[in-house]
């Protein structure tokens, strides 16, 4: 496996793939329309993408705050629908991706783990910001910067 770096951990609310410069603007003039407060969110329970049996993405969930997040997530689908792009069609499933499975070696022993931590709370985080990101591949992984970040409102 290959765990993510601290510093790219982050749940995705919407993958958007190649955009171009003048898109982008529309994109960061229509996510200033996000409006949400802070709120608590506690990070419980780890799994596997697609599954436990044919492991790529090692992940884990989101507990407490789902419902204020999937409220965000809506949001961003609607605004960005009305720039033409499209409705993802899988349910959202709140996670942060923590690791990249490279190889199936010891894929029993990972699942075995995985699921004695389906219920395990790795504490709370304060949602405070979202954040556009641009990710430039690389070989020695991911580069992220920030583009735009949406403050919570208060109350």
């Amino acid at each position: 496996m290959k765990p993510v770096e601290g510093e790219n951990i982050h749940l995705t609310l919407k993958f958007l793939g190649n955009v171009s410069t003048p898109r982008l603007a529309e994109v960061q003039s229509s996510l200033k329309q996000l409006t949400f407060p802070s709120f608590s969110a506690e990070i419980k329970g780890a799994g596997a993408f697609p599954n436990l049996k044919h492991m790529n993405v090692i992940w884990v969930g989101v507990n407490e705050g789902w419902s204020q997040v999937e409220q965000i997530y809506e949001q961003v689908e609607k605004l960005l629908y009305t720039l033409g792009f499209k409705r993802e069609n899988r349910p959202f499933s709140p996670h942060i991706t923590i690791a990249r499975v490279r190889s199936i070696r010891k894929r029993d022993e990972i699942a075995n783990f995985l699921q004695h931590l389906s219920d395990e709370s790795f504490g709370t985080i304060t949602v405070d910001k979202v954040q556009l990101k641009q990710s430039i591949l690389s070989s020695s992984g991911p580069k992220y910067s920030t583009l735009l970040e949406i403050p919570s409102q208060p109350r």
